[in-house]
């Protein structure tokens, strides 16, 4: 049943709003037509952006193949897509192009009717330099400059300022001459590729900075691996022009397919450099090992070395070069993984077996006889020799091979070719929008006249909906309200508006006969500007002239200004009170206004609510009942802040006071509830209907800030 009444409401609120929409037809019609011809400007007035596309794949793939063996394993790649799509994106790419194509230098055509009509002119400058330096206004410095088209072939530059700087320049040719300025001498430097334009349209051109340019390049680039793991990323790039969008592009490809194979082999290159540098040592060692045993031969004459000698050489050799194969490997695979990885810790073991292996060749070589062991030991340091030396040559060619052979893990697919229809503007979706915004345009408006003039006007309506009594409706009269003047009961006691409080007065002392103690009335409003302070301050003087004892309480700790009414400070008030730190003696002050005391609001406090729902507050309106007739509260908006709320329950009438034509019924409803949620069953709640004559303004009372 719920859902039911509630898709009945909503179809009730369509079909209202269609209706208002029907009644105000000239104003859909208006915000229609302005939307239609500001869409038909905006889809004219976007430049025509053309998107090109190219695509390149990247292979994985071991540098060397097989003819490399372990040794091509080194540089293999190995490395990810998106790892690919950032070295991509990364300024040493976008950089390069940028400078190479001169990107920064940028154009941009002016004229609106030549923009509406698409008939502007094409500029591309392959130089521009601009003397920011010499420019005495900082603000001038981003000004662009201006070239103004002779005719197709011819230019002329103007500054910023529209001084001409160089003219009768011809396309195809560099420009050069001297800017000055009160700061110094600098070039100016123009150069322009290609053309087209007729005589006497401009163009702003202006030197970007390196990064400015990469970045306005990075808005429209745009790197996709197409798919999952495909290994194929497009590239995709925007312009204005589809021919030069596909040239960029290219470039792009190129750029990063150069830099793929310079940074693939630029490792083996660094190692060809370290190689060639270690080899004349290795060689010198190789050199001198050799002559010591030469020497060695020639002074201890023959010492051939025998069959078990022998023997242990070659063992020993082995073992050497298998060493020194396991130490290449290591330093291999560390580059790849860390010292504790399983694969180097493996590695390390078989060195070490090795090397134990190896130390055991030494008990059989002292068993020799002493020449013998001489000459073992020092062919051994010749063999060793020479074997470091033939590995250092072998790695030397190989490297050199892998870096002459080598053609990157990059290989282009699809080039950039020109587009013939652009991607951007959508004009007939710019055109739909506009139209949207503006039926959407129309219904705000209705919607806001109809909420600006859907206001309560009559208090019969708000007592049959709500079963709430409007005790008076006052209008707006004479000036008042202002600070630091007479009440407006005093000012002109026959005001209409006094009139109307006086009723108010009658209403609620009708409602205390029956009370043996003083009355306690709570003033509030919906919202701030309403007039509530206006209502207590007079209501308090109206007692006060009966002659009954009255203190006009201002319980707005946040925005507190009925001291200002009277001429008073704010300190020593109602905060104070509650706090503790001000007697109530001191806080009541008397008016000027016989029979009449205030309490000002007193400074702004930490927990304003706290302190109106303490104990402390209960105790002082129980105090002021016993001195006092009348106790008037008047207190924040009760639809802002909960104050209102705390006050109400130590009361004995309500008091809400509503602008007459503002507030709707379920808002009137809202504040209602709010305001007498949690008050005893004795509380009697009312309403008053304030300016109650149609008016923009809201005349008195004060504006709050945020509560």
């Amino acid at each position: 049943m719920a859902v039911a009444k509630s898709n009945k409401d909503e179809k009730n609120e369509l079909v209202e709003l269609l209706v208002s929409l029907g009644l105000h037809w000239p104003i859909v019609l208006v915000c229609c037509l302005f939307a239609g011809v500001a869409g038909f400007f905006a889809a004219e007035w976007v430049r025509p952006v053309y998107e090109v596309n190219a695509l390149l794949q990247i292979e994985s793939k071991s540098k060397g193949g097989s003819l490399m063996g372990e040794l091509g394993s080194l540089f293999s790649s190995g490395v990810s897509t998106q790892t690919e799509v950032e070295l991509v994106k990364s300024r040493r790419v976008t950089g390069t192009v940028v400078e190479a194509l001169g990107l920064r230098n940028y154009v941009e055509p002016v004229g609106f009717v030549d923009r509406i009509l698409h008939r502007q002119g094409r500029l591309e400058l392959s130089n521009l330099e601009i003397p920011r330096d010499i420019i005495e206004d900082p603000d001038d410095k981003k000004e662009p400059w201006v070239v103004e088209a002779l005719d197709s072939t011819h230019y002329s530059l103007f500054d910023f300022k529209g001084k001409e700087i160089l003219s009768n320049c011809e396309v195809g040719k560099d420009y050069e001459v001297a800017y000055t300025t009160s700061l110094g001498t600098a070039p100016v430097k123009i150069a322009a590729s290609r053309m087209d334009a007729v005589a006497g349209q401009k163009f702003e051109v202006q030197k970007l900075f390196r990064l400015a340019a990469i970045g306005k390049f990075m808005s429209v680039f745009d790197v996709t691996e197409k798919g999952k793991r495909t290994g194929i990323l497009e590239f995709s790039y925007q312009d204005y022009y589809p021919d030069r969008a596909a040239y960029i592009l290219n470039e792009v490809a190129r750029a990063y397919q150069r830099q793929n194979v310079e940074q693939r082999s630029l490792e083996a290159k660094s190692t060809i450099e370290f190689l060639e540098e270690q080899l004349p040592l290795v060689r010198s060692k190789l050199d001198s090992a050799e002559q010591v045993l030469n020497q060695y031969r020639s002074q201890v004459g023959s010492a051939d070395i025998g069959a078990e000698t022998k023997i242990v050489l070659d063992k020993q050799m082995k073992l050497q070069q298998s060493i020194l194969e396991l130490e290449q490997k290591r330093q291999a695979t560390v580059r790849l993984f860390h010292e504790e990885h399983p694969t180097v810790k493996t590695l390390d073991d078989q060195v070490m077996k090795l090397r134990q292996e190896l130390s055991k060749t030494t008990s059989q070589v002292k068993k020799m006889p002493e020449k013998q062991q001489e000459v073992l030991r020092l062919t051994s340091d010749v063999e060793l020799n020479k074997l470091l030396y033939t590995n250092m040559l072998n790695n030397i060619q190989q490297l050199r091979l892998v870096a002459a052979g080598e053609v990157g893990s990059v290989r282009i697919i699809d080039f950039a070719e020109p587009t013939l229809g652009p991607v951007k503007p959508k004009k007939n979706l710019i055109r739909m929008a506009a139209l949207f915004l503006g039926i959407c345009l129309s219904i705000a408006i209705v919607s806001i006249r109809k909420r600006m003039h859907s206001g309560i006007k009559d208090s019969k309506t708000i007592e049959r909906e709500l079963g709430v009594s409007v005790y008076a409706k006052v209008p707006k009269g004479v000036p008042h309200g202002t600070r630091g003047t007479l009440p407006l009961a005093l000012a002109a006691p026959d005001d209409v508006a006094v009139e109307a409080l006086r009723t108010l007065r009658t209403s609620l002392e009708f409602m205390m006969l029956d009370n043996d103690r003083a009355s306690v009335i709570a003033l509030s409003g919906l919202i701030p500007g309403v007039g509530k302070s206006f209502i207590s301050v007079n209501l308090a003087v109206l007692f006060a002239g009966m002659g009954k004892k009255v203190v006009l309480i201002d319980a707005d700790l946040r925005k507190g200004r009925l001291h200002k009414e009277f001429g008073f400070k704010r300190e020593n008030g109602l905060t104070e009170v509650l706090l503790g730190s001000t007697p109530l003696e001191t806080a009541l002050k008397p008016t000027s206004v016989e029979n009449m005391d205030l309490i000002v609001c007193g400074k702004v406090p930490a927990s304003p609510a706290e302190l109106l729902g303490s104990a402390r507050y209960a105790k002082l309106i129980e105090t002021l009942r016993s001195q006092y007739d009348i106790i008037i509260v008047d207190t924040p908006p009760v639809m802002l802040v909960t104050d209102a709320m705390l006050v109400c329950r130590h009361s004995d009438q309500g008091v809400l006071v509503v602008e007459y034509d503002k507030h709707s019924i379920d808002a009137i409803r809202e504040g209602l509830e709010l305001f007498t949620k949690g008050a005893p069953e004795t509380l009697n709640p009312s309403i008053v209907i304030n300016k109650y004559v149609h008016s923009k303004s809201d005349g008195f009372g004060y504006k709050y800030g945020k509560y």
